[in-house]
Formats: C-alpha cells, structure tokens, sequence
C-alpha cells in the first residue's frame, strides 16, 4: 500500500482524475474549499453509530431500520463506556461462533445417512442447541396431505395421528403458501384438539416449508414451544438455514425409500416380492433352529388363471390377483409372512404351525379366498395349496419351498382329477346371481 500523501498532493491527484473517476463539478469545489473543509473537519467530533440489535415479537412494531436514532445528536464515545461495552460485544462473538460451529456440525450430520429416521432423530437433538423447542414435527407431503414422518418432544402421540389437509390449518397453509409462519398456534392444526379429552400446553409454533429440486413444497418442519411468543427472527432465519439442507437430504431419503421398495415389494399387489421372501424365510429358519420350533410353508397357486386372463383380460386377471394378495393376508396371523413369487403363484410363511394344523389353516385359505372373489368379481375362484414344514421337508429356503411346490402341483392335479374341465367348460364359473 502507498504511504498518504500530503493533503495538497493528494488535492492535485484528484483534480486529475476529475471527468475520469470523479464529477467535475465535485472536484471544482473540493479544489476550491479543501483547506476550509479539512479545518472543519478537524475541529468536530462525531461519534459512531451504533447499529441496532433489538428484535420485537412479530406481535409488535415493526423492527428498526438502519441506524439506531441515525438523526439524533450522540455524545462523544469514552474510553471508559467502551471499556464497559467490551465484555457485551465479545459475548456475542463467542454467541456467533457457537452458532456458526452448531450449525456447520448439523448440516454435516444431514448427509450422513440415506435412512430418514435416523437423519430426523440427529437433526432433533442437534436443532434444539441453537433453537430450543419442546415438541418438533416433521410432516411429508402425500396425496394432497402432509403426514406426520416424524414426532419427537411433548404430545408426540397428537403429533403422530394427525392428516393435515394442504392449505387448513397452521402446517398446510406453510405448505399451500410456500411461506413460513413464526409464533403460530399449534392448537389450530386439523384434528390436533378436536377430543375435548385432549390437552395441551403447547402455546407457540414456528414452522417452515421444505422445497423439493423442481421447487414445489414437498413437507414441512414444524418446531411447538410452551410459551407464548417464544421465538425469534433469529430462530427463524436459522431453521431457514437449516431447510434448505434437510429438503435435499429428506427428497433423497425418500428416493432412496422407494428405489428400496420397489426392489423387494411387488408393484402390482404391494406384498414382498421374490427376493423379499428369500430374505424373510433365511431368517425365520434360523429363528426356528435357535428356538427348536417348527416353520411351515404354504405355496398357493390360482386354478386356471391363464383362461381368466383369455377370456376376460388382463385387467381382469390383474384384479383377481388383488383379491387373493389381499384374501391371503386377511387370513394369516398378524406374525405370518404372505409374498408373491411370480404370476400367479403367492407363499405363506407361518411361524410355529405344527403339522396336525397345516390342513385345516390350508381349508382356511382357500375359503377365504373363494368367498372374497365371489363378493368381488361374481367368479368362482379357487387356488391349489401345498405346505412343507421344518424340519422334517429340509433345513434350508430353497428346500422348502422345493417341498412346498411339489405338494401344490400335487393338490392341483388332485383337484383335475376330482372335477374335470371340459373344453367347452372353463375352470372358474361365474356365480349366477339372476333368478332362475
């Protein structure tokens, strides 16, 4: 850098640079008065100005702008009040960089992992350094509704049943409007107090939307305090900060949820598919050995599903598909496995079923699964079953469900042998329902 240079000289290279970097007209009457201005400025003392740090509740005026009391005289600053002041200044410093460090620690935590409980859980513990908050809800947006994704703190279990459709209530309309809300009431959510046995002593909200890449509202993080008017433009435009971050990761933990269950869930009827089964049944065996407990397992097969999809479509067959995903699942114990594993072929995993009770759960089935298509299509139904169990039919899932699909081919060709279909007879029958 130049040392400064005597006020004449520095004059003359102003004058200079005058219609170049510096109005002519300027620097006409600084050449003219420079040695009158320079006194002037010399014998007043202006005292600095100090910016404002207050900021009122929203329920209040309208924060300061600029300068604090810019138009009004201040007296000269003392060494003493700026002595005074230090310890002040210095503790919003540290204030700063506790914030700064929390937040730099909270946006490195956010990629960490593709799991979405996990990344909420860390984002719980870590937003209430630099936010504090008694109860946080994350809600995704899901067929014109947001859901609860996430609940942690006080009334979580209010929290966790609600449905919030877009644009009602304090979370929709963030979502609807794409705009935050600071010092809302939480008690205004759909369905968060309408059982007059519910009570709640939560009495702020502070809640923004999350934005997905192409820009639409894809959730909202919602932030409920016990006191009125608790939080701040400061709280706000550091949960701000911290959206922008989540929505990436929350849109990335959501891609990687569906990649992951298309890769094991069935797209048609929505039960486990192949490579879920395998998965399923590996553990289970291995469950039973270590419990000495028996496993059966049930291949179910639909008769005849090639002449339903001929004479009736494949919409058709797609919907008698259905109707056996679902019968096969209303029928099972809440511990039993149902997957399908191709066409038309579905597999039962059950948990300490004996040998003595597989025939009657197999009547059981096929009951079930005859009455729903005859109440849902109008068509005669049926499926052939076969089980194996463990240990007895083998120890391993390739070995049992081997077992289990020979004993179906062997029920099916029992079943043709019993009830013989003529060409000009189809083996699924329409139910007649006109009076004879």
């Amino acid at each position: 850098y130049r040392k400064a240079l005597p006020l004449d000289q520095a004059i003359g290279v102003v004058v200079q640079e005058a219609g170049k970097s510096f109005d002519p007209r300027i620097v006409e009457v600084l050449a003219r008065r420079y040695v009158e201005l320079e006194r002037m400025a010399q014998l007043e003392t202006i005292a600095p100005l100090k910016l404002s740090r207050e900021l009122p509740s929203v329920n209040e005026s309208a924060p300061l702008a600029g300068y604090e009391g810019a138009g009004a005289a201040k007296p000269a600053r003392t060494a003493a009040s700026s002595q005074q002041d230090a310890p002040e200044f210095l503790g919003k410093i540290a204030a700063a960089r506790q914030e700064a460090h929390a937040l730099f620690e909270l946006a490195q935590s956010l990629g960490n992992s593709l799991s979405l409980d996990e990344t909420l859980s860390v984002l719980s513990v870590r937003l209430k350094r630099v936010v504090p908050y008694d109860a946080m809800a994350v809600y995704l947006k899901r067929d014109h509704k947001l859901l609860p994704e996430f609940v942690s703190g006080d009334n979580f279990r209010l929290f966790a049943s609600l449905e919030i459709p877009m644009g009602q209530g304090l979370s929709g309309w963030v979502a609807e409007n794409g705009k935050p809300i600071i010092n809302g009431n939480p008690s205004v959510e759909p369905g968060y107090l309408n059982d007059p046995a519910k009570f709640s002593t939560l009495r702020s909200a502070l809640a923004v939307p999350l934005g997905g890449v192409n820009g639409d509202v894809i959730g909202v993080l919602a932030l409920y305090h016990g006191e009125r008017d608790v939080f701040t433009k400061d709280h706000l435009r550091i949960l701000l900060a911290v959206s922008s971050k989540l929505s990436l990761t929350v849109e990335n933990a959501v891609r990687y949820q569906q990649a992951e269950a298309s890769a094991t869930t069935d797209f048609l009827t929505g039960l486990p598919n192949a490579r879920s089964l395998f998965l399923h049944l590996e553990r289970e065996l291995g469950r039973a050995a270590e419990r000495h407990a028996s496993l059966a397992v049930m291949v179910c097969d639909i008769d005849s599903f090639k002449q339903i999809n001929d004479e009736h479509g494949h919409l058709e067959g797609n919907s008698v598909l259905k109707i056996v995903a679902r019968s096969l699942t209303t029928a099972c114990r809440q511990g039993d496995y149902v997957a399908r594993m191709g066409g038309d072929e579905f597999v039962v995993v059950l948990p300490g079923v004996e040998a003595d009770i597989v025939p009657l759960r197999i009547e059981q089935l096929k009951k079930t699964v005859a009455d729903s298509a005859r109440v849902e299509t109008g068509l005669t139904i049926s499926v052939s079953i076969g089980a194996a169990l463990y240990p007895q039919d083998g120890s391993s899932a390739e070995s049992i469900l081997d077992e289990a699909d020979r004993a179906m081919y062997k029920a099916k060709s029992a079943s043709r042998k019993r009830a013989p279909v003529t060409p000009e007879e189809p083996a699924w029958k329409p139910v007649q329902t006109a009076i004879q």
